[in-house]
């Protein structure tokens, strides 16, 4: 039986790693729906769709981030972004501000950090790994 790749492990690394950084670093978690979810224990609700999942803040850069967490082998496929991300990506990068993905292959236990605007000018629906290999990011 294989467990379901919710993102939560990939999210709680990203934190981590932030984290180490101390005063170098400042990482604020935007409340999402399933965090009002565990408040709530459980109840539905209708919560709005958040643009990304944190705000980062370190060398002097704030940067819009979202974390995904990917189970494919051979790609990141778009459809992982929600339609509220597509829409905060693409309004932060047309006001020359950075948005990015940090992408967790669960695959291949790597990570990489996609500006978004790489994913807007795209005319394909997802992108290989050896492609996302010069955005690689190392978590350490």
């Amino acid at each position: 039986m294989s467990l379901s790749n919710t993102g939560q492990s990939s999210q709680t690394t990203f934190e981590e790693f932030w984290d180490k950084k101390g005063k170098h670093a400042y990482l604020e978690r935007r409340v999402d729906l399933a965090h009002v979810r565990g408040l709530n224990k459980g109840k539905a609700l209708v919560f709005p769709a958040q643009g990304n999942d944190y705000f980062l803040t370190t060398g002097g850069l704030t940067t819009y981030a979202e974390v995904k967490s990917c189970s494919s082998k051979t790609s990141f496929p778009f459809s992982q972004i929600e339609k509220a991300q597509w829409a905060c990506a693409t309004r932060v990068t047309a006001s020359k501000g950075l948005y990015v993905f940090y992408v967790h292959s669960v695959h291949f236990n790597r990570w990489y950090a996609v500006p978004a605007k790489l994913i807007l000018d795209c005319s394909k629906k997802s992108l290989t790994w050896d492609e996302l290999e010069p955005h690689r990011w190392f978590v350490t």
